[in-house]
Parts: structure tokens; C-alpha cells; sequence
């Protein structure tokens, strides 16, 4: 069976008790940084003391981005305006204006590198 565990909303030592209960033996919990600083102290040293590893683990926030950035940048760098990218892929322009500026974000933190 899966020894892992994800959680990626704030818990309660009653969770933790749940989570431990469990059919299968936990061998590691997996947590997400926002959670992870809402862990109870007695949660932690309890899960420690049962050799349960605990891995925080780095979660994107919001939901999915239903655009491409790789199409955009590729018309991008073809010397499409941001009006002709945002007509071609038929998305709002602000998008588009929003994905150029996190890739002249990206290239500039690349350079600085």
C-alpha cells in the first residue's frame, strides 16, 4: 500500500491521529509549506518520536493556467505585438501582457546568473 501522506491544508492533532490510523503504516507525510507552520508542536514531536518523516514540499498556488507561456514566447520573439498574439491565440490581452513581462523577468534573472 502507499506508507505516504499529502496534506496540503492546515490539520489538527485529531487529523494526525486520523492519518495514523490508517490501514496501512505511515512512513512519511508529505506537507505543504502553508500547512507545515499550522502543525501543532505536539503533533510534531509525537510524529518524530514515531520515526515519521516529515518532507515539506513546495506547492504552486491558484489554479492552472489554461495558456500556453511557450506559445507566447515563441510569438514573442517573432516580433508579434502583443495585440496580434492575444488576437492569433484568441486570449485577453492583459494575459499576454502579464506572460511577456514574467519572461523579461525570467531573462533578466538569467542574466544576472
Amino acid at each position: 500500500m502507499n506508507e505516504d501522506e499529502i496534506i496540503k491544508r492546515k490539520v489538527s492533532l485529531s487529523d494526525i491521529i486520523h492519518i495514523l490510523n490508517r490501514p496501512y503504516p505511515v512512513k512519511r507525510i508529505r506537507i505543504s509549506q502553508g500547512a507545515f507552520n499550522f502543525l501543532p508542536k505536539k503533533a510534531l514531536s509525537t510524529l518524530n518520536k514515531m520515526n515519521i518523516k516529515i518532507e515539506v514540499i513546495k506547492l504552486k498556488r491558484g489554479p492552472k493556467t489554461k495558456v500556453n507561456q511557450d506559445n507566447i514566447f515563441m510569438l514573442y520573439k517573432s516580433d508579434l505585438s502583443a495585440y496580434e498574439i492575444s488576437k492569433k491565440l484568441k486570449i485577453p490581452l492583459r494575459t499576454v501582457y502579464y506572460h511577456i513581462s514574467k519572461i523579461k523577468k525570467e531573462e533578466k534573472n538569467k542574466e544576472i546568473y
